[in-house]
């Protein structure tokens, strides 16, 4: 049997504090953090396909200069 205490706002039951929902609100930082995550992980996937197209530019310039070197 666990034991339930009621103070003000703050439900206390079996030791664990429990914070009575009809006074906060947390949906609103939750979201926040959603978008904020999301955004960084489009970030980081943007930011892979950028450098992996850079290094291939830059790969394909080195071969043909190699290609040119080694006919000429």
């Amino acid at each position: 049997m666990t034991d339930t205490t009621t103070t003000g706002t703050t439900i206390t039951e079996g030791g664990v504090v429990l914070v009575d929902a009809s006074t906060k609100s947390y949906a609103y930082t939750v979201n926040i953090a959603w978008a904020a995550t999301i955004g960084l992980l489009v970030a980081l996937v943007l930011v892979s396909l950028w450098q992996g197209a850079r290094v291939k530019r830059a790969l394909a310039e080195a071969e043909a200069r190699k290609g040119r070197k080694s006919n000429g």
